[in-house]
C-alpha cells in the first residue's frame, strides 16, 4: 500500500510549481502584449499629432494672411465660408467685392487623445504627461481656430475692429501650443 504522507507533499509541491509557472506565462504574456498596446498608442497618438501640426501651420498661415492684409490701403475685408461639404474656407475680399486669395481651414483633432488618455495613462506615465500637455495645446489651438471665426465674422459689429489684436494674440498661442511630436 502507498504512504499517502509522501505523495501528498509530492502533489502540493508539484501544484505549486505549476501554479507559478502558469503565473510566469501570463506575466510575460501581459509584459508582451502592453509593450505592443504601448508601441501601438504611440503611432496613434504620433498621427494625431501630425494632423494637428498641419492645423496649426493652417490657422497660422490664416492668421499671417491677414496680418499681412490689413496693412494694405484700403484694407480688405475677411470671410468664411461654410459649404456644404463641411468645410471652412477662408476668403479675402477686396473692395468691389472681389475674392481673389483664400484657403481652407484646417479643423483640430482631439477625439483620438481623449479616447486613450486612460489606457496611456496606465501604460506609461511619461507618454500620459505628454498627451496631458498636448490636450491642453490643441485645445489651446482650437481656442484660437473658434476665435478667429468669430472676429471674421463676429456676431456684435463692434468686434471686427479687435482682429488687428486678435491676430498678434492668435499667433503667440500658436507659437507656444504645438503639440508634442
Amino acid at each position: 500500500m502507498t504512504n499517502f504522507t509522501t505523495i501528498l507533499p509530492v502533489a502540493a509541491l508539484i501544484a505549486v510549481l505549476l501554479f507559478i509557472l502558469k503565473e510566469s506565462i501570463e506575466w510575460i504574456r501581459r509584459h508582451n502584449a502592453d509593450g505592443r498596446k504601448k508601441k501601438a498608442l504611440r503611432l496613434i497618438l504620433a498621427r494625431e499629432c501630425e494632423r494637428n501640426h498641419w492645423s496649426i501651420n493652417s490657422i497660422r498661415g490664416v492668421l499671417e494672411t491677414i496680418k499681412e492684409k490689413l496693412t494694405e490701403e484700403p484694407p480688405p475685408t475677411f470671410r468664411f465660408i461654410f459649404p456644404k461639404s463641411g468645410k471652412t474656407l477662408f476668403r479675402v475680399v477686396y473692395p468691389g467685392d472681389e475674392m481673389t486669395e483664400g484657403s481652407a481651414l484646417a479643423e483640430t483633432y482631439q477625439d483620438i487623445f481623449n479616447k486613450y488618455l486612460l489606457d496611456v495613462a496606465t501604460l506609461d506615465q511619461t507618454l500620459y504627461e505628454d498627451l496631458q500637455r498636448a490636450c491642453d495645446a490643441i485645445a489651446e489651438v482650437e481656442h484660437v481656430r473658434q476665435s478667429l471665426i468669430y472676429y471674421v465674422n463676429p456676431e456684435i459689429e463692434d468686434d471686427e475692429e479687435l482682429i488687428d489684436g486678435f491676430v498678434e494674440y492668435g499667433l503667440s498661442i500658436l507659437d507656444t501650443s504645438l503639440p508634442p511630436i
